[in-house]
């Protein structure tokens, strides 16, 4: 893949699911920084499903790269 040569101008980049997770924090701590939860409640519970989400994804592919060694382990056996 090749590398972007354009300066970063704004915003943020989402290359992996802890950029994200810490984009979803940043933005949950600031409301409670605020004392804006309640306004905020139900963006809060979005990105927190997101989170989630992100979370699960995470925990599936150790899982699945487990699987992977197991299976490897498995076939050297024999």
């Amino acid at each position: 893949m090749s590398e972007n040569k354009n300066p970063k101008r704004r915003g943020i980049t989402l290359n992996e699911p802890k950029d994200a997770r810490r984009l979803i924090r940043r933005v949950v701590d600031r409301a409670f920084a605020e004392g804006q939860e309640l306004e905020y409640s139900g963006r809060i519970a979005q990105l927190l499903g997101i989170w989630a989400k992100l979370w699960e994804i995470d925990k599936l592919s150790d899982i699945e790269a487990r699987i992977v060694a197991l299976e490897q382990a498995k076939d050297r056996e024999r």
